[in-house]
C-alpha cells in the first residue's frame, strides 16, 4: 500500500516567490541521464495532470523558488507557513540583542543592518512504495471492430400496407413487445366489418335450419307414431280375423251337431209313430175283443193307455225335431255371421296394412325432411366457420399492422419511414439483442494458437481515452480468411455507454505470465521524449531520478489511477523504494520526508 500525499506544497496557500535559502549546491539539477523538466507531471490522466500545478523555472544564483500555478486548485493550508516561520527568526534575534544591551547598561551601538538569516533548506514530504516482484501477463494485440452479439431484422407481417407511424429513432432502447410502428389499417378494418356481417347473417341462416331440423323431427316423429298405430291396428285386424275364422269353425260344428239332432228328432219321430200305430192297432183289437168280451175292459182301458202315451211321445219327437231344426238354422246362421266377421276382420287388415304403409311412407318422407335440413344446417355452419376463420385471419392481419419489438435492445437501424409500403422481405428496424455488443479481432493464423476461450482481453480505443475495458475471449471461429489469412476472434464485451456498434478498438489478449516488476501507476512521471521517469529513494531523504522502461498498466479505474500498477520492465529491481506522492514536485538529488 502507498503512502499518503502531504507534501509541503500541498499543506500551504498558493506560495509567493520566497527565498528558500538553498546554496548553489543545492540548486536541483537535471541529472546526465536525460531526465527533462517536464517530468513533474505524473503519469496519469488529464484529470490527474492538474493536480500538479508547480512547474519549477531556471535557477539563478543561490535562489531556488517554488512557484505555484495561481489557477491549480490547492488545498486549505494545514499548519506551517514557511515565510512566517522565517520572520519569527529574525525577530527572535533582534530581541536577543536588545536584552543583552540593556542589561550590559551600556549605551548601544549605532544601529547597523542585521545580517540576513540562513534558511534552512526545504525538505518535501513525500510517499513512498517499494518494486513489488510480481507475475506479469504477456500480450497478444490485435485490432479489430465492434459488432452486435445478436442483431435482430425487425420486418413487417403485413404486406402493401403504408406505414402510418415510426414510434422509435435508432439508438432507442426498447422492450420486448415494445410497438416501434404502426401500418395503416383502414383496410382492413373495412374487411373485418364486411367479414363480421357475413357471419352474422349465417348464423341467422343456421338458426333457420336447425328450425327446420327440429320441424321435420317433430314431423317425423308424429309419422313414426302412426306407423306404431297402424302397425297395431295391423296386428288387431289379424287378431279378429283369426277370432272370425276360430268362430266360423265352432259355426260349422253346432250345425253339424244340430244336423245330427235334426236327424235323431227325426229318428224319434219315426219310432214314436210307429209305437203309436201299435198301440192303435192293439186298441184297435182290444175293442173287438172287449166287445166280444173276450178281454176285460181293464185291457181296453190299458191298451188305451198304451196309445195315449205313444201319441204323446210322437208329439214330443216332433217337438224334438222342430227344436233340432231351429238349432240348426241357428247355428248356420251362426256360421254365416262368423264368416262375414272374417271377410270384415280380412277388410281391417288390408286397411290396417294400407295405413302402416301409409305411416311408414311419412316417416321416410319426414326422415329425408331431417337429413335435407340438417343437411342446410351444416352447410350454413360450414359457411358461418368459414367466414369467422376470414373474420380472425383479418384480426390477425389487423394486429399484424402494429410492428413490436421481437426482443429487448437497442434500435440500431430505422430503415422505414411514414409513407412506405410494407413487404415482408424489406426489415423496417435492426435491434441489438440484449444491448450486448461484442469485439471482433482479426488475429493472424501464426497466432491464433495463443488465443484461448475465456482469457481475459483488454479493450482500448484510440480515439476515445476513456474506454479502458476488461473483455472475455467467447469464440474462435473455425475459418481464417484465405484472403488475409487472419481468424476472427469474437470478445465478450460489459455494458458500456461508450462503446457503439461499428467502433474500432484495440485488444490486448493475455497469453503467458513471465516474473516482473510493478510500481504504482502513480510513481511514472512520463517524459516529453517518450520514456518516463521514477524518483528511486536513496537511503532514508534523499531522491535519485531513474529512468524506466514502462510496459502495461493494471487495476484502477478509468480515469483514476490511485490503485492502478504499472509493470517496470527496466531501471528497477524488487526492493526498491518509489515515491508515489509528491514526486511531480521533485529534482534529482532532493531532499525528502517520508511520511507514512
Amino acid at each position: 500500500m502507498t503512502n499518503q500525499v502531504i507534501s509541503e506544497a500541498e499543506e500551504t496557500q498558493p506560495l509567493r516567490h520566497i527565498q528558500n535559502g538553498r546554496n548553489s549546491n543545492e540548486v536541483a539539477k537535471v541529472s546526465e541521464s536525460g531526465v527533462k523538466d517536464d517530468s513533474r507531471r505524473e503519469f496519469a490522466s488529464e484529470e490527474d495532470e492538474r493536480e500538479i500545478p508547480l512547474e519549477v523555472p531556471e535557477m539563478d544564483g543561490e535562489e531556488s523558488a517554488v512557484w505555484e500555478s495561481e489557477a491549480a486548485e490547492v488545498p486549505p493550508s494545514k499548519g506551517i507557513r514557511w515565510p512566517a516561520l522565517l520572520a519569527g527568526v529574525g525577530i527572535g534575534v533582534a530581541a536577543t540583542l536588545a536584552g543583552v544591551h540593556l542589561v550590559s547598561g551600556k549605551t548601544p551601538p549605532p544601529a547597523t543592518t542585521a545580517p540576513a538569516v540562513a534558511q534552512v533548506p526545504i525538505s518535501q514530504t513525500v510517499t513512498v512504495a517499494p518494486v513489488e516482484s510480481v507475475e506479469v501477463a504477456q500480450t497478444l494485440e490485435a485490432t479489430g471492430t465492434v459488432a452486435a452479439y445478436d442483431l435482430l431484422p425487425v420486418l413487417p407481417q403485413a404486406n402493401g400496407l403504408q406505414i402510418k407511424q415510426v414510434l422509435v429513432a435508432e439508438g432507442d432502447v426498447v422492450q420486448k413487445a415494445q410497438v416501434m410502428a404502426v401500418l395503416d389499417d383502414s383496410v382492413l378494418r373495412s374487411q373485418i366489418a364486411e367479414a363480421v356481417a357475413k357471419v352474422q347473417s349465417a348464423d341467422s341462416t343456421v338458426e333457420q335450419a336447425q328450425a327446420q331440423v327440429q320441424q321435420a323431427q317433430s314431423a317425423q316423429q308424429e309419422a313414426e307414431a302412426g306407423v306404431e298405430q297402424a302397425q297395431a291396428g295391423v296386428e288387431k285386424a289379424i287378431a279378429d280375423a283369426a277370432q272370425a275364422k276360430t268362430g266360423v269353425g265352432q259355426a260349422k260344428a253346432g250345425v253339424e251337431q244340430a244336423k245330427a239332432g235334426v236327424e235323431q228328432a227325426k229318428a224319434g219321430i219315426a219310432s214314436a209313430q210307429a209305437k203309436l200305430d201299435q198301440a192303435q192297432r192293439e186298441v184297435n183289437r182290444t175293442q173287438n175283443l172287449a166287445s166280444q168280451g173276450v178281454i176285460s175292459q181293464q185291457d181296453l182301458e190299458q191298451r188305451k193307455t198304451e196309445r195315449l202315451t205313444a201319441v204323446q211321445d210322437v208329439n214330443k219327437a216332433k217337438a224334438d225335431l222342430n227344436k233340432a231344426v231351429e238349432e240348426q238354422n241357428k247355428a248356420a246362421e251362426e256360421v254365416r255371421s262368423t264368416q262375414a266377421k272374417v271377410a270384415t276382420a280380412e277388410a281391417n287388415i288390408s286397411t290396417a296394412r294400407a295405413a302402416l304403409s301409409s305411416a311408414q311412407a311419412k316417416v321416410n318422407t319426414a326422415g329425408s325432411a331431417v337429413s335435407s335440413a340438417r343437411a342446410n344446417v351444416g352447410n350454413n355452419a360450414a359457411s358461418v366457420r368459414s367466414n369467422d376463420a376470414r373474420v380472425k385471419q383479418l384480426q390477425t392481419q389487423l394486429e399484424q399492422t402494429v410492428v413490436r419489438a421481437p426482443d429487448s435492445g437497442t434500435v440500431a437501424e430505422r430503415i422505414g419511414r411514414v409513407g412506405d409500403v410494407s413487404s415482408g422481405s424489406q426489415k423496417l428496424f435492426s435491434i441489438i439483442r440484449g444491448n450486448k455488443l461484442e469485439l471482433q479481432l482479426k488475429v493472424p493464423e501464426t497466432q491464433i494458437s495463443q488465443v484461448k476461450s475465456g482469457t481475459e482481453v483488454r479493450i482500448t480505443s484510440d480515439s476515445d481515452k476513456r474506454i479502458k475495458l476488461q473483455g472475455t475471449v467467447r469464440e474462435i471461429l473455425p475459418l481464417v480468411d484465405p484472403q488475409n489469412r487472419q481468424a476472427t476472434v469474437k470478445i465478450d464485451l460489459p455494458e458500456s455507454e461508450l462503446l457503439r456498434s461499428g467502433m474500432f478498438l484495440r485488444a490486448s489478449i493475455s497469453t503467458a505470465t513471465t516474473p516482473g516488476l510493478k510500481v504504482p501507476a502513480k510513481a511514472v512521471l512520463p517524459q516529453s521524449d517518450g520514456g518516463a521517469v521514477v524518483y528511486k529513494l536513496v537511503g532514508e531523504d534523499k531522491v535519485q531520478a531513474q529512468p524506466v522502461e514502462v510496459g502495461e498498466i493494471s487495476g484502477g479505474a478509468v480515469g483514476d489511477l490511485t490503485d492502478a500498477k504499472v509493470e517496470v520492465k527496466k531501471g528497477l529491481k524488487a526492493g526498491d523504494r518509489v515515491v508515489v506522492t509528491g514526486a511531480g514536485y521533485l529534482k534529482d538529488g532532493d531532499r525528502v520526508k517520508v511520511v507514512k
